[in-house]
């Protein structure tokens, strides 16, 4: 009886590694299948950002340092309008995404790509229309205060999220330093 137990056991723990090896093989296999298609979805989704933190014709990528993304922002004749960067900086539980818009030095627009690891309402609150809009203007002095923006370059953080504005504020100084970067390699 302890034998055909055993047996059972056997086929049945086969039987799950076949289906899961399947499935993620039918898995793997769709995802390269629709490869071009996905990286198409997410680069008009991207363009769809741009489009709205800077009205323009086209945009072509930049080499920026580590795992940042850059992009030249052109107007129909080619001519460079401004820069958008994509950076990173860690919040109060994950990596918050941003897209900045630069353009001669101050930031013209910042959108929240990421902050779904966020605490909801709270850290997630980064992503508001209020609190992007703060950072239209300034340059890479800008600070983070809880109360009340008194100076030129401060935003005032999201009640009870300082570690998530925080983490937006640095991303925005990255793309900054970002603009500095690719400003001087092109002269």
């Amino acid at each position: 009886m302890r034998r055909a137990s055993s047996k059972v056991i056997f086929t049945d723990a086969l039987c799950l590694f076949i289906i899961c090896l399947v499935i993620t093989f039918a898995v793997a296999g769709t995802r390269s299948v629709f490869k071009e298609r996905i990286a198409k979805q997410e680069w008009d989704q991207t363009q769809s950002v741009m489009s709205q933190l800077i009205k323009v014709e086209d945009f072509k990528e930049v080499k920026v340092s580590g795992e940042n993304q850059g992009y030249k922002a052109l107007d129909s004749s080619g001519k460079t309008l401004g820069y958008l960067f994509v950076t990173k900086a860690y919040g109060y539980g994950s990596d918050v995404s941003v897209m900045s818009a630069v353009k001669e030095g101050k930031i013209v627009g910042v959108d929240v790509l990421d902050a779904s690891n966020e605490t909801p309402g709270l850290g997630q609150n980064v992503t508001k229309k209020d609190f992007v809009d703060q950072f239209a203007g300034l340059n890479e002095s800008l600070e983070v205060v809880k109360n009340d923006p008194s100076g030129e370059n401060q935003v005032e953080a999201v009640t009870g999220a300082t570690k998530s504005s925080n983490a937006v504020a640095a991303s925005v100084k990255e793309a900054l330093v970002l603009f500095e970067q690719v400003a001087k390699s092109e002269k």
